[in-house]
């Protein structure tokens, strides 16, 4: 008997919204009892995802879905469905709600939250997509659900930790779920176009819907040590897990956020229809369907390449002129793509450091390092904790081959007098009471690791400063003894 097939919607949005792809999954074969359409609250201020994930879980057992399902997800729907795994509280190995999951298409999702979230929590914003049925919830944006969503959020950070960088939950083994994702490559048109940012399908950036991601931690403490207690470098990459599935991002020529799901692509749809078979007898392995899909990906792909030049996202002229000369490339000419960096920085005790400034630096012509242009792109500081950053970058030709030496320079404040984060380079600095940068080659993250740079990927990075009583070298002024 096939599989229920469960389709998932986005932050104010609703199941009627994924009609147009129900009746062209019906076009195909797929039989319209077995899809089954969920319809969540999101506009109400106390509602979180986690509450939405268990809410799902609900809803199996009310339509006695406990056993095998398939999934397609749209937007935030991906962030619901993973919080639905993760919620369970168990290793990958033991997990009953992974094993129960078989394949999971993302459409547009959400992974690493929205450049819009931050917007919705205003007024205005509740005035356009709020809740408009008079009663408590009038006019509740869904503040919680937003919160989740925001760029650099805690949330995500946490929920990716749980699976996408510890044991895998999604491997190449039998008893987890095959995933795909899709996104267009256009932003929106016509009035919506206001909502546009650089790098997005008009809601949620390229580089911000795949699942493959990995961590870098930075850890400018006296003695980095790994967690089985030996002396670990300074700056160390997770590598690309062997054992996890490839789960790139899948692009869809000609659709934007929302016309992915009204106007579904008959290719992206024959796509899905295949993907639901891999693994399956008569269907592909996933590795024969995924060249495929990047096969159908490479035109549109091509389009999300075009540097949008110096008018995009605040880069000025005079940063345009110096990223031709650092890097020897026009900034009009094609990218090797986008990417985004999440980063959180803490002192030694796990205490978030909301003052700090990383840049990346690259060095000119003449041997000195200067700052890179395309690290500043965008930068957005988490609202209800700026100790989490998200980056977006432009990345030039060549440079994820490790054609450039790269340095991260890290400064942060406590904003008093009386205590300083304190980090400790590769090269042995003398103490003081007036902190400097400090400088960690991120050239070389490891044998095999690669470059810190990897196009429409989200990449982590963990700083770590010491925080002591000033000043260094003597008493403090926080406690002495009378």
């Amino acid at each position: 008997m096939p599989r229920p097939l469960v389709l998932i919607h986005g932050y104010s949005a609703g199941g009627l919204d994924f009609f147009p792809l129900r009746d062209q999954l019906a076009a195909h074969g797929i039989d319209s009892a077995r899809i089954n359409i969920c319809n969540y609250v999101s506009l109400n201020n106390e509602v979180t995802i986690k509450d939405i994930a268990e809410g799902l879980e609900r809803a199996f057992q009310a339509r006695n879905l406990l056993g095998e399902f398939d999934a397609i997800v749209h937007s935030t729907g991906m962030l619901v469905l993973r919080s639905w795994l993760a919620n369970s509280g168990a290793p990958p190995a033991n997990n009953p709600r992974l094993a129960r999951l078989k394949h999971l298409i993302g459409l547009a999702p959400a992974t690493w939250g929205s450049p819009q979230a931050h917007k919705g929590r205003t007024w205005l914003g509740a005035l356009v997509k709020g809740n408009k049925d008079v009663g408590p919830d009038f006019l509740n944006a869904g503040d919680q659900v937003l919160d989740g969503l925001e760029l650099g959020s805690e949330f995500t950070w946490d929920l990716a930790h749980r699976d996408l960088l510890g044991e895998p939950y999604y491997d190449k083994g039998p008893n987890t779920p095959y995933v795909a994702v899709f996104i267009g490559n256009t932003p929106y048109d016509g009035i919506a176009s206001v909502a546009n940012d650089p790098g997005t399908d008009g809601t949620v950036r390229w580089s911000g819907c795949g699942l493959n991601t990995r961590k870098v931690v930075i850890d400018l403490t006296r003695s980095p040590v790994g967690m089985d207690g030996k002396e670990v470098q300074r700056a160390t990459i997770s590598p690309w897990a062997s054992n996890r599935l490839d789960i790139p991002m899948i692009a869809v020529d000609g659709r934007n956020h929302g016309s992915l799901v009204s106007n579904p692509e008959p290719g992206m749809v024959q796509l899905l229809i295949d993907f639901l078979k891999v693994g399956e007898a008569g269907g592909e392995t996933a590795g024969q369907w995924l060249p495929r899909a990047k096969a159908y990906s490479d035109k549109a792909i091509g389009k999300m390449k075009v540097n949008p030049g110096a008018a995009a996202a605040g880069l000025e002229a005079e940063a345009k002129k110096l990223f031709s000369k650092l890097l020897g490339v026009s900034p009009d000419q094609e990218m090797e793509g986008w990417q985004q960096l999440v980063v959180h920085a803490r002192d030694e005790r796990g205490d978030g450091i909301a003052d700090f400034v990383i840049e990346i630096l690259t060095q000119g012509p003449d041997g000195t390092w200067q700052k890179f242009p395309g690290m500043y792109t965008d930068v957005h500081p988490y609202g209800a904790d700026p100790s989490y950053r998200c980056f977006h970058m432009r990345l030039p030709k060549g440079l994820s081959a490790g054609q450039f030496p790269l340095r991260a320079r890290i400064q942060a404040s406590t904003g008093t007098a009386i205590l300083a984060y304190q980090g400790y380079s590769s090269d042995v600095k003398a103490l003081s009471e007036t902190p400097e940068p400090v400088d960690v080659d991120v050239t070389d993250l490891g044998p095999g690791n690669g470059s810190l740079f990897y196009p429409f990927t989200t990449t982590l990075i963990e700083i770590v400063l010491n925080r002591e009583p000033l000043p260094f070298d003597g008493p403090c002024e926080i406690l002495k003894f009378l």
